[in-house]
């Protein structure tokens, strides 16, 4: 676990009870997400997503009140426990982990996004997660940096 800053630990020790259950929740998803990322075989993690799932441009996204605010909590609580938790969880593991959260948690229709890009000669990738056109767990100006792939969607194990 990465060292807390002073400012970090008091707004973790000022959290509802709530909030930490979602804490909770959103680092066990991200360590299920981890499994899953290291286990699967290629071509067994993700497929193309759905038809109607939030592979819709981020151009048509309205504003952030018209989002359920369980969807914004968890993304966030996944934020935190990505930053704050027991490992150091890479783009992709965090994507996993809201994405599978979400449609747990009765919030289906997001979709993991990959994006790529060529950065002073070197090929780097990005993953986040869309829903109703909204970037989640990842801010719009990092996401916009990257070309964005097909969206996928996390299978479901078999």
């Amino acid at each position: 676990m990465r060292r807390l800053s002073r400012a970090a630990l008091r707004k973790l020790i000022a959290l509802r009870p709530s909030d930490w259950v979602e804490l909770v929740r959103a680092q066990v998803a991200l360590l299920q997400a981890r499994f899953l990322v290291r286990t699967r075989g290629r071509g067994r993690l993700v497929r193309p997503a759905s038809e109607g799932s939030a592979g819709e441009p981020r151009s048509q996204a309205t504003g952030p009140g018209d989002l359920d605010p369980g969807v914004w909590r968890t993304a966030l609580a996944v934020e935190r426990a990505a930053d704050y938790g027991v490992f150091r969880a890479n783009c992709l593991v965090r994507a996993v982990a809201l994405q599978r959260l979400l449609e747990a948690r009765g919030f289906p229709g997001s979709a993991v996004r990959v994006g790529a890009r060529v950065d002073r000669g070197h090929f780097t990738a990005h993953a986040w997660v869309e829903y109703a056109g909204h970037v989640l767990g990842d801010r719009d100006w990092h996401v916009q940096r990257f070309t964005p792939l097909a969206p996928i969607e996390v299978k479901q194990p078999s």
